[in-house]
C-alpha cells in the first residue's frame, strides 16, 4: 500500500456523528523511513539525528566490522543479508528514503542496482559528482534508467566538513525532499 504524501496535508480532522455518539477522525502518517546502506562511523550521526526526529532508521551493511548495534543503539534495525535482499526489504517495508555510504563503490554500485525500482522518494549517493558516475557506471545504469533522481553529492551546501555536519546536511535535503519544501533560505537578510 503506497504511503501518503508527508508534504501535502492530509485531510483534516473531521468530526463523525452517529446517533449520539461522535468520533474525531484524523489522518495519521506513519514518521519517514530512512535506509542507510553503509555503517561506517559517518552513518552514526545520520541514524542519531534521524532518530531525534522521531523518523524510522534502518542500516544495512553486510561487513562484520561495521553497522554495529553498539555504534548505533537508536537504528531501529540493523540489517546484514545479502544485497538481493535490499530490494525485497524495501519493497515490503514503507521505506521512504535511501542514502548510499558505503565508501566503497562495488557495495554501493550493487545496493544501488538493487534498489533502482525501490518505491523511494529520495535516493542520495554520498561524494562527488565523478564518484555518482563511477558508482552508475559499476551498476550498470544511468540517471535516465533509475526510476527518481540521485542525488549525488548529497545534502544542501552548508559548508560540512565533520560527518555530523555532512549528516545535518543529508538529512536537511532528505527532510525537504519527502515534506515537499524548496530547502531555501526563510531570511534572505543575510
Amino acid at each position: 500500500m503506497p504511503r501518503p504524501e508527508m508534504g501535502r496535508s492530509a485531510r483534516p480532522a473531521t468530526l463523525i456523528r452517529e446517533g449520539d455518539q461522535q468520533w474525531l477522525k484524523t489522518a495519521i502518517i506513519p514518521p519517514p523511513h530512512l535506509l542507510l546502506i553503509g555503517g561506517g562511523l559517518d552513518a552514526r550521526p545520520l541514524v542519531a539525528m534521524a532518530h531525534e526526529l522521531g523518523w524510522q532508521t534502518s542500516l544495512w551493511d553486510p561487513r562484520p566490522a561495521n553497522a554495529r548495534r553498539e555504534h548505533f543503539m537508536q537504528a531501529g534495525l540493523i540489517l546484514d543479508e545479502t544485497v538481493e535482499a535490499l530490494a525485497t526489504y524495501s519493497q515490503e517495508q514503507p521505506v521512504d528514503a535511501a542514502v548510499l555510504m558505503t565508501h566503497n563503490i562495488p557495495l554501493d554500485a550493487a545496493a544501488l542496482k538493487s534498489l533502482q525500482r525501490a518505491p523511494l522518494r529520495y535516493l542520495a549517493l554520498l561524494g562527488p559528482a565523478s564518484r555518482r558516475a563511477r558508482v552508475l557506471e559499476e551498476a550498470g545504469l544511468s540517471e535516465k534508467t533509475l526510476d527518481l533522481p540521485l542525488a549525488g553529492p548529497a545534502g544542501l551546501d552548508i559548508g560540512g566538513e565533520l560527518p555530523e555536519s555532512i549528516a545535518l546536511s543529508i538529512l536537511s535535503e532528505c527532510h525537504a525532499v519527502l515534506f515537499q519544501h524548496s530547502a531555501r533560505p526563510l531570511n534572505r537578510s543575510f
